[in-house]
């Protein structure tokens, strides 16, 4: 099936790239979007059709007249697997080209999770889910890999991401080690640019020019897509946005500046911070230091109101709040998508944030948010197989 792909000509792939976006799509519709004749159009969904890569998906509506056939992609023959590799988890789902989930696992990782302990783990989890679903590898198109930057995107290298429990996470060659253990091309990205990039084109920001995704958890990181074009920052990092100052005489951050975003409204900025605070503290009552995974411990506190916790919570959204507002000023986005373990834990951390947006942001932007998205948990992995969907039947593929 790639090679059928690869050899597609460019009406083959605009006719499949738009069934593929709209679903469902009756022939006439199709002309009309193509701007093909009839005898060109039916010569080429003949061809897709007889490669098996469309078929009849159902029937119109009536709007009078007789009903017509409506064509979508094909829901055999053609699979791609989207897998979302976190600081703290791993997630692999196998779709269809209608982006169907048919199977998806998720495991999560602590300190033995070497770079290649964990290739092992997704490239056995995969071997089984195509074998309980009688998939050969002929039939996979790919695996998308949505994870964490900074990243040598076309060498598929994992540069030096952080706040990885095992610390042999640095200059990791996971498109190779993906590839070689399993013998199906690989393509990576990071993971919020999978994430903006699933909503663009079926989520929250289906239909919409310009959305931005920001994911808050161990960190926080965020994309942008504009007229389906992702904005790229330098070694597709994804924290550009966490980096931006907010208070220069603030908290030192991790990147050596005071005051950014990342150094107070991050899972673990607000651990940091929590931890120095009750060590500081004189009552010999103060909790145990909290380790970065029991971050719920500090959420848990401050709704039953402990004065750090809510304090180092609040301080965090507010200046998550504050930055939004910024972004959004330069940006001007039409929807602004908040995802996480932090959004879907805590909603007063997400109500505070969009409290604290709206309080200084006297320009009064039309700009809508969504808690979540219209993907949540699965957007990172869903937008991981679209990208590997998009590299084999976009006209500009090359």
């Amino acid at each position: 099936m790639r090679e059928i792909l690869s050899k597609l000509l460019d009406r083959d792939l605009e006719t499949l790239n738009i069934i593929h976006k709209e679903g469902q799509i009756t022939k006439k519709n199709l002309q009309v979007k193509t701007g093909m004749t009839l005898t060109t159009l039916n010569r080429v969904m003949k061809s897709l059709e007889d490669k098996k890569l469309i078929m009849e998906a159902g029937i119109s509506e009536s709007t009078g007249g007789r009903k017509a056939v409506e064509y979508g992609t094909a829901q055999t023959g053609a699979y791609v697997i989207g897998v979302d590799i976190s600081r703290t988890y791993v997630k692999i789902i196998i779709v269809n080209l209608r982006m169907i989930i048919l199977k998806e696992e998720k495991f999560y990782m602590d300190d033995s999770f070497s770079p290649e302990k964990t290739v092992d783990k997704i490239t056995d989890l995969i071997e089984q889910k195509l074998l309980e679903l009688s998939i050969s590898k002929n039939e996979v198109l790919g695996i998308g890999v949505g994870t964490v930057g900074p990243l040598d995107r076309k060498r598929g290298i994992m540069i030096s991401p952080k706040n990885f429990f095992n610390k042999s996470w640095s200059n990791v060659a996971i498109k190779e080690m993906i590839e070689k253990k399993i013998s199906i091309p690989c393509f990576i990205d990071n993971g919020a640019n999978t994430a903006v990039l699933a909503e663009y084109l079926f989520g929250k920001g289906k239909d919409l020019k310009s959305i931005v995704y920001i994911h808050c958890g161990i960190g926080i990181r965020s994309a942008v897509i504009n007229d389906g074009i992702i904005i790229r920052t330098m070694n597709d990092s994804e924290d550009a946005f966490a980096h931006m100052i907010v208070d220069s005489n603030g908290e030192r951050c991790i990147c050596g500046n005071k005051g950014c975003i990342e150094s107070y409204s991050s899972i673990d900025a607000m651990i940091k911070r929590y931890n120095l605070r009750t060590k500081n503290n004189n009552n010999n009552n103060a909790n145990e230091e909290v380790r970065e995974e029991e971050y719920k411990k500090v959420l848990d506190l401050a709704m039953r109101n402990d004065e750090f916790a809510t304090e180092i919570v609040d301080k965090g959204a507010e200046n998550l709040g504050i930055g939004l507002a910024n972004l959004v000023r330069i940006l001007n986005p039409q929807l602004v998508i908040l995802c996480g373990p932090l959004i879907k834990n805590y909603k007063r951390y997400y109500d505070m944030c969009i409290n604290t947006f709206h309080k200084i942001n006297y320009l009064n932007n039309a700009v809508v948010f969504s808690k979540g998205g219209g993907f949540k948990e699965d957007a990172i992995a869903i937008g991981a197989s679209l990208m590997v969907i998009e590299k084999y039947i976009r006209k500009d593929r090359d």
